[in-house]
C-alpha cells in the first residue's frame, strides 16, 4: 500500500515538473495522429519538445528573448482547437505559430551573423516549425 501511494505521489510531482513538455507532447501527438494526406510530417514529439525548451535556454543565455510565451500561446491555440489539427484548411492557429517563429528569428539571425551554429537555426532561420 505504501509503495502505491509513494509511486502515485512521485508521478504527480513528475507531472507538475514536466507540465510544459506534457502539453507540448499532447499537441504534438494529436498532430502526429493525422492521416498523411492531412498532415504530411510526423514529429518525434519528445525530441521536438526538448528542442523548444533548449532553444529558449540558449536564446536567453545569449541575451535574447525567450520565446516560451509565444510557444505556449501556440500550444494553447491547438489545445483549444484540437478538433481542427488535421484540417489543413484551418488557419485559426497560424497567427500564434507565426508569432512564435517571429520571436525566434532575431536569435537565429544573430547566430548566423556571428558565423556560429545552433541546432535549431539554419542560415538565420528557425528550423522549429509550428504545428
Amino acid at each position: 500500500m505504501r509503495a502505491v501511494v509513494l509511486t502515485a505521489g512521485l508521478l504527480a510531482v513528475m507531472g507538475l515538473v514536466t507540465g510544459c513538455s506534457s502539453k507540448c507532447e499532447a499537441v504534438c501527438g494529436n498532430a502526429n495522429a493525422c492521416d498523411i494526406s492531412e498532415r504530411a510530417v510526423d514529429v518525434d514529439c519528445p525530441e521536438f519538445c526538448a528542442d523548444v525548451e533548449d532553444f529558449n535556454v540558449r536564446a536567453k543565455a545569449a541575451d535574447h528573448e525567450s520565446c516560451d510565451a509565444q510557444f505556449q500561446a501556440h500550444l494553447d491555440c491547438w489545445d483549444k482547437n484540437s478538433s481542427n489539427i488535421c484540417n489543413a484548411e484551418y488557419e485559426g492557429c497560424v497567427e500564434s505559430g507565426q508569432a512564435w517563429v517571429d520571436c525566434m528569428k532575431p536569435y537565429c539571425e544573430a547566430v548566423a551573423a556571428d558565423k556560429a551554429t545552433d541546432p535549431n537555426c539554419s542560415k538565420g532561420v528557425p528550423t522549429l516549425s509550428p504545428f
